[in-house]
């Protein structure tokens, strides 16, 4: 089970990687307005020599520097693919965020501290209900301004409607809905949808989409439904080397 979740963290983390892909998932799945302000070009992975070792070996950890208003904001996601719900994520999640924290006093940060943005993509099959707030798993046995206060924004994929994901379309509504489907009859039959979903991607975007549903569903899906998504795949980089 470890490893099975192991290569379910990597396989999302090698998606999310790509600028353009995080860009789409911050932009459209994220009801804040300051992350519809965040460009692409002002996104930026944070080097691997900035966080610790142990941060690193975290497949399901992504974290991303971006630039708003002129000043650094950094964008944690924490990826939660168990079958249960976690109750211990806030805990989890906050601790991570004081390990950056640390990370950047020890290389001699000056001044304050950047604001972190902390993000749960979770796509289990029970209901998320963990509270958003770390205050509510405390005993409220002295006053409230000396208990935690940290909130972090949830993405719960079984809880994205369907319209959505196809009124906005891309790779992560394309993700998502392949996630929701219940049995392998259903992820055979969201093929036609998948197709539609990410038509306008471009090559660099499908190949890795490619990569992903192979080492996600290669061995549900039919070789005639994973070739839909490779030749799209194959002749969208043939009229890209025309071009």
């Amino acid at each position: 089970m470890a490893e099975r979740r192991k290569s379910y963290d990597s396989a999302y983390k090698y998606l999310f990687s790509n600028k353009r892909i995080f860009h789409q998932f911050l932009t459209q799945f994220i009801d804040e307005s300051f992350t519809r302000k965040i460009k692409l070009e002002d996104i930026e992975q944070v080097d691997r020599s900035f966080v610790s070792d142990e941060f690193l070996q975290r497949e399901s950890d992504i974290i991303y520097k971006v630039k708003l208003g002129g000043r650094e904001v950094y964008i944690y996601v924490l990826l939660e693919f168990q079958s249960t719900v976690d109750k211990s994520i806030p805990v989890r999640m906050l601790l991570y965020i004081l390990q950056l924290y640390d990370q950047l006093y020890r290389n001699s940060r000056k001044g304050k501290l950047p604001a972190v943005f902390p993000i749960l993509l979770y796509n289990g099959s029970e209901k998320w209900t963990v509270g958003r707030d770390l205050a509510t798993l405390i005993e409220q046995s002295i006053p409230r301004k000396y208990i935690p206060s940290f909130q972090y924004y949830a993405v719960i994929e079984k809880e994205v409607p369907d319209r959505v994901l196809k009124r906005v379309k891309g790779l992560v509504s394309a993700i998502i809905y392949l996630e929701k489907q219940g049995d392998e009859a259903a992820l055979g039959q969201a093929i036609e949808t998948v197709i539609e979903l990410i038509r306008e991607e471009q090559p660099e975007q499908l190949r890795m989409f490619s990569t992903w549903v192979n080492r996600m569903f290669g061995k549900v899906l039919s070789e005639e439904e994973a070739d839909r998504i490779t030749e799209l795949t194959e002749v969208k980089s043939m009229l890209a080397q025309l071009a």
